[in-house]
């Protein structure tokens, strides 16, 4: 049997969801997307992936990622780069990727030039974060 639900109840449940949910600050800061990122904090879901031990070094932790399988790159928004390259929150272009390894959820990549990212996230529905031409 399906139930009737008015629209005002149904907005004050959607209220009381985002109310609810706005009180709870860590589940908030996990789920920023880069772009909302304060400028020295990282988001919640590449903290995750920096407390993973992974058994390699890792070069830098890819957000909102793109595979671009005309070149054979990565493009993402990147976090924690080692060698000093990038700032957070730079949207970067990979060298063309060598291999590909699954490590439990995260898949990471090396590339041509010896580095390796982890993938974070894929950016959603197929969007893509505005390259700003900081090559790998």
């Amino acid at each position: 049997m399906a139930t009737w639900v008015s629209k005002e109840i149904e907005q004050s449940i959607n209220f009381a969801r985002v109310t609810e949910m706005s009180s709870n600050l860590e589940l908030l800061a996990s789920q920023q997307s880069p772009a909302e990122t304060p400028p020295g904090l990282v988001p919640g879901n590449v903290e995750r992936a920096m407390a993973t031990n992974f058994g390699i070094a890792i070069t830098g932790f890819l957000c909102c990622a793109i595979y671009d399988e005309a070149i054979n790159c990565l493009v993402g928004v990147v976090y924690r780069e080692i060698r000093g390259r990038f700032h957070d929150g730079s949207t970067i272009r990979t060298s063309p990727l060598r291999e590909r390894i699954e490590y439990g959820a995260y898949h990471l990549f090396h590339t041509v030039n010896g580095s390796t990212y982890v993938v974070c996230d894929w950016s959603p529905n197929g969007g893509s974060p505005q390259f700003e031409g900081a090559l790998h």
